[in-house]
């Protein structure tokens, strides 16, 4: 849980926590540190507060909260107190000027349509995998290669998308340099930077 007292902890139903996100920000993303009995505690991938989880039918967590067993609260289920308005995801943000934030996480191995480079079929290949800020962002993120790049969006984590790059054995210097590009550009790809480096390894 995050550092709220105990006694101002919220408990909420699962049903309204999906449809209205974080009591407090609104945020629908998450994660929980402990479960049990039909609830979990939840914090907020946004805000970073916490709150209790209740299953369907439970009207109290049986989690506790408290270091005096005399003093342990069990917070009881709540209206949401953002009912009436939908949860929300991160915005589709932009960098200023050019191109799409792109977290990179390193090069790996994973299923891509090909190499970036020669194209090719679908495959395991060499592979950056990195965040981007949104669905729609990595979307046309994907749209910048001519081949070798799929989203990696999973409906119960809609805040955690990825972008899989693909690069061949032969190619996975200009992985290397894409990988380098975008390091230096402080989590940016642009058009341009794709261009470049496969223009290089095609002449």
């Amino acid at each position: 849980m995050s550092e709220n007292k105990s006694a101002d902890i919220i408990a909420v139903s699962f049903a309204e926590m999906k449809e209205f996100g974080c009591p407090y920000c609104g945020y629908r993303s998450g994660y929980s540190m402990a479960s049990g009995g039909g609830a979990a505690t939840w914090n907020c991938g946004e805000c970073e507060k916490g709150c209790v989880i209740l299953g369907e039918g439970i009207t109290k967590s049986p989690i506790g909260f408290g270091n005096d067993a005399e003093k342990t609260i069990y917070p009881e289920l709540q209206p949401h107190p953002r009912r009436g308005t939908p949860s929300h995801g991160k915005p589709d943000k932009r960098p200023d000027g050019e191109g799409e934030f792109f977290w990179v996480r390193g090069i790996g191995l994973d299923q891509t349509p090909g190499c970036f480079v020669c194209g090719g079929p679908e495959n395991l290949y060499n592979n950056i995998a990195a965040f981007v800020q949104c669905k729609a962002a990595g979307e046309r993120v994907v749209a910048m290669f001519k081949s070798g790049a799929r989203l990696d969006y999973r409906s119960y984590e809609p805040d955690r998308i990825q972008a899989k790059i693909g690069g061949c054995d032969q190619h996975k210097g200009s992985l290397d340099q894409l990988l380098d590009a975008v390091e230096g550009a402080k989590g940016i790809i642009t058009t341009q930077m794709i261009e470049k480096i496969v223009g290089n390894a095609q002449s």
